[in-house]
C-alpha cells in the first residue's frame, strides 16, 4: 500500500494512475484528459504540465511561462466556480499545442470579453481603460505569456458528463507561438 505521502509525490509528479480520465486518438490529433483534485488544483495542475511539456522537449523557459499561465487558470477556477476539474492537453504529432482548465461552472463571466478587450490594447499598443484593473490580472498574465492565443468556451466537464467550462490557452514551443 502507498503511503500518503508516497501518494501525493506520485500525483504531483503526474504518475498516479488514477488521474487520466481519457485519452483519445483521432488523424494525429491526441486529447489527454486528466483529473484535477479540489485540493491543491493549482499546484496539480503546474505539476501534470510541467511533465508533459519537459516529456516533448520544450524548453524550459517555457515550461515556467505556461506553468504560471495554468496555475492562474486553475486557481480562477476553484475560486470562482464548482468542480470537478480538469486539465485537458492537446497534442499534434507529438507535441503539446493547447492546454484547457476545466471547470463544472458554466456561466463565462465575461471571460472571452476580458480577453478581447486585452486584445485590443494590444493592437492599440496601449493600455486602456477598458483592460480590467481590479480582476483580470490573471487573465491578463495568460494573454501575455501565451501571445493571446487563449479562449474560454462552454464545453463538457469529461469525468461528470454534464456543463461547463474551458479557459484555455496555447502552449509554447508548438509553432504557433
Amino acid at each position: 500500500m502507498t503511503e500518503p505521502h508516497e501518494q501525493e509525490q506520485e500525483v504531483l509528479s503526474g504518475q498516479a494512475e488514477d488521474t487520466l480520465i481519457e485519452q483519445t486518438e483521432l488523424a494525429g490529433f491526441h486529447l489527454e484528459i486528466r483529473d484535477l483534485p479540489e485540493e491543491r488544483t493549482a499546484r496539480h495542475a503546474r505539476a501534470l504540465l510541467r511533465e508533459t511539456l519537459r516529456n516533448a522537449g520544450v524548453h524550459e523557459n517555457d515550461v515556467d511561462d505556461a506553468e504560471l499561465a495554468v496555475g492562474e487558470l486553475a486557481a480562477n477556477a476553484v475560486s470562482y466556480a464548482c468542480g470537478p476539474y480538469e486539465i485537458r492537453f492537446v497534442l499534434v504529432g507529438g507535441r503539446p499545442v493547447w492546454c484547457e482548465v476545466v471547470d463544472g461552472g458554466t456561466d463565462l463571466a465575461g471571460i472571452p470579453e476580458i480577453f478581447e478587450k486585452l486584445q485590443e490594447a494590444e493592437t492599440a499598443e496601449c493600455v486602456s481603460a477598458e483592460v480590467p484593473q481590479d480582476s483580470g490580472h490573471g487573465l491578463a498574465i495568460v494573454h501575455r505569456l501565451s501571445d493571446g492565443l487563449c479562449k474560454a468556451y462552454p464545453t463538457v466537464v469529461s469525468s461528470a458528463r454534464r456543463p461547463g467550462k474551458a479557459v484555455a490557452f496555447a502552449l509554447p514551443g508548438n509553432g504557433l507561438l
